[in-house]
């Protein structure tokens, strides 16, 4: 099992504001990702809008993208 860096830098690239927080601080869900059967940690997540639509975008520390989730508001 792999350990976590610590980490995670969320970004808002719309805005261009990050901020830095624990990965003991947020739920696993976030802070790990499950590639090919395994646990990668997530060490970015980036979010962009685009009217409605919001996309989450998360990232390992070699700059893989791990995932990816759309939401959409009602």
């Amino acid at each position: 099992m792999s350990t976590h860096p610590g980490s995670i830098v969320f970004e808002d690239a719309n805005s261009g504001t990050a901020n830095t927080r624990s990965a003991d601080a947020v739920p696993d869900s976030i802070a790990w990702a499950m590639v090919d059967g395994e646990r990668c940690p997530v060490v970015r997540v980036v979010a962009t809008t685009q009217g409605r639509k919001r996309t989450l975008r998360s990232y390992g520390s070699d700059g893989a993208l791990l995932s990816s989730t759309v939401q959409v508001r009602r």
